[in-house]
């Protein structure tokens, strides 16, 4: 009886061991992350208030609506080796920006939260991007389709986007599912629903005009209309390449259509 006692106290004092550790290992890990997140929030602010910071010159911006897969794209970017022939760790969704060097140093990889709280951020990174990834959940986009262009239009129309004729890739993500829709029929739902949200959006500052002030606010965002006036919006039209690919994040590096999203981001630093 007490070396059963004993031995029980042992597996206790066991388990209460590892459960602290891996407590305190997870622990760590939120600290590290939150404290780059920081850093990376801070050097937002700076920029936006004129503060000169030296900024990455080959930044690629991975963004989208939540729950699209871009944390889950940024560790098979980052973490080439152990996810070439597996799927990429499960993450949740990310309350913290990620960023990291990869390819050697060639690119400089950041993945934005698509949490409304993080736009200030994701536009503040867009002012350094070189090439802009954008995630699509191809189960959920019919259903998020209006968030979702929404969220595109804002990228598209961002002035540095704009000026800096910013290659775009649309990411059709989760294609493992058969529920999945194709690139191809993404594409047309969101030119449909962008056609739309152009034609609202030019409504929207048509009403405010009248002052000086007013006028000026639809001066600052008559760069916000995509396309050519008077024709249906097709990416086509944009002074920015816009490419659509597939991907899944669950069946491998490079059965998932990754091997190509690392030759576009490639090919997009070096034109």
């Amino acid at each position: 009886m007490a070396d059963d006692a004993s031995g029980s106290g042992t597996s206790i004092m066991f388990l209460l061991s590892s459960t602290l550790v891996l407590a305190l290992g997870a622990l760590i890990g939120w600290y590290i992350l939150s404290k780059q997140s920081a850093a990376i929030s801070q050097k937002s602010l700076a920029i936006a208030s004129g503060t000169t910071i030296s900024q990455p010159k080959n930044t690629v911006v991975i963004t989208g609506p939540m729950g699209s897969g871009k944390t889950s794209l940024w560790c098979h970017l980052r973490f080439p080796a152990t996810s070439a022939s597996s799927a990429a760790p499960r993450t949740q969704t990310s309350m913290a920006i990620n960023a990291a060097r990869i390819d050697e140093g060639r690119a400089y990889l950041v993945d934005v939260p698509g949490h409304q709280k993080f736009r200030f951020d994701r536009d503040t990174q867009l002012k350094a991007a070189r090439a802009v990834v954008f995630m699509v959940d191809s189960v959920q986009v019919a259903r998020d389709i209006r968030a979702t262009a929404e969220t595109l239009y804002d990228v598209l129309a961002n002035a540095s986007v704009q000026e800096n004729e910013c290659p775009v890739l649309v990411l059709c993500n989760k294609q493992d599912d058969a529920l999945a829709l194709p690139n191809v029929r993404v594409k047309e739902m969101l030119e449909e629903e962008i056609d739309g949200l152009r034609g609202s959006r030019q409504a929207g500052l048509d009403s405010l005009q009248g002052t000086v002030d007013d006028d000026a606010a639809v001066e600052e965002k008559a760069g916000d209309y995509l396309g050519i006036d008077g024709k249906k919006f097709v990416f086509e039209d944009l002074c920015h390449p816009v490419q659509f690919n597939e991907s899944s994040m669950v069946i491998g590096h490079d059965a998932g259509g990754l091997e190509q999203v690392e030759r576009w981001i490639s090919e997009s630093l070096h034109t």
